[in-house]
């Protein structure tokens, strides 16, 4: 990463904390295509020593030491009067910052306001070595919350800081991060894609390798095309043992080509929970937040061989989906 103001974190010692989450809702298909075992297999996360600290009220702070690295973070939670929350309290805002090999990211999650603002003080570039290490936060963080207690009774730091690890354990290489983003909490509603339209939709209908043009790839690759907050599957079946569904998913891979779209499986079933978002089947084996833009993002991954920036898009138009989706899958792949 390029580097931004310096902050270090004090040397923490204390190991544990935390728990987690994840969504769904019902819309299989009836083709049932074979699945791709021809996909390559997802880079092992690099091995880390995670060291957290108890803060006050619910808050923590904590490093992690990889080969390729390492990174601090620290998280403070406020009410409404912008006093630190006490603990047990459910907090207005969580402040979450993250340094990563030298590279600062500061993030504020609003939750009346259904706001989460990544800000950092220069733009932000991620390295292979950055990558590595952000991978490494979310598996060790999760071998963390499997050794804790329920699931279902996260707070909203622990909440906050796993959601960020399931994000960042995808972000494409090269990304580049800006001074400000601001991500939006969509609907729970199948939203449709602004600027495309029906046009988008008898495209995605043609099948695989289509080549839209125009205003279509821009908004495409313009990040305006995702469907976020469509939830694959309900509760009681995204997760069961050795079952896949099958979906509709499309990407485009820019700028090289314009919208793919195929029926591709999905669930704890299927290679690596595709659909999930974070990297592999995350914590506990399949617990997280499953959702079509996810599953866009990880069919694009798939096809391409890589995290380059050409998915950076659908790794933008999942952003809400990481940050806000729900979390309710509480069962275990095989």
């Amino acid at each position: 990463m390029k580097k931004s103001f310096a902050y270090t974190l004090k040397t923490v010692v204390l190991a544990s904390l935390v728990t987690v989450f994840a969504t769904a809702a019902p819309f299989a298909l009836q083709a049932r295509p074979q699945e791709d075992t021809a996909a390559p297999a997802e880079a092992l996360a690099l091995p880390g020593t995670l060291r957290m600290q108890r803060l006050a009220g619910d808050d923590m702070a904590g490093q992690l030491k990889t080969a390729a690295g390492a990174m601090s973070f620290q998280t403070s939670s406020l009410d409404a009067s912008g006093r630190i929350a006490a603990k047990g309290a459910t907090p207005g805002r969580v402040r979450v910052r993250l340094e990563v090999n030298g590279a600062v990211l500061d993030h504020e999650i609003d939750y009346a306001a259904g706001t989460l603002t990544v800000r950092a003080a220069e733009e932000v570039v991620i390295s292979a070595a950055d990558r590595d290490v952000l991978k490494s936060f979310q598996s060790e963080l999760g071998r963390d919350l499997a050794l804790q207690g329920s699931v279902r009774t996260l707070s909203k730091p622990h909440d906050m800081l796993w959601r960020l690890s399931e994000m960042y354990s995808e972000v494409p290489l090269g990304h580049r991060l800006g001074k400000e983003w601001v991500i939006r909490r969509g609907t729970d509603a199948p939203m449709t894609p602004q600027g495309l339209g029906d046009a988008r939709e008898s495209l995605l209908s043609l099948g695989g390798g289509v080549q839209p043009r125009g205003d279509i790839v821009a908004a495409a690759c313009n990040e305006k095309g995702g469907g976020s907050f469509i939830n694959l599957k309900g509760i009681a079946n995204v997760c069961d043992d050795d079952k896949v569904f099958y979906r509709s998913s499309s990407h485009d891979y820019c700028p090289s080509h314009g919208y793919t779209s195929k029926t591709v499986a999905y669930g704890c079933g299927s290679n690596s929970c595709a659909g999930r978002c974070g990297a592999g089947c995350g914590v506990a084996n399949g617990v997280g937040a499953w959702y079509q833009d996810c599953l866009d993002h990880d069919v694009c991954n798939r096809d391409h061989n890589s995290q380059l920036g050409g998915c950076g898009d659908e790794w933008t138009e999942a952003a809400d989906d990481y940050a806000f989706g729900a979390i309710s899958c509480y069962t275990t792949c095989r």
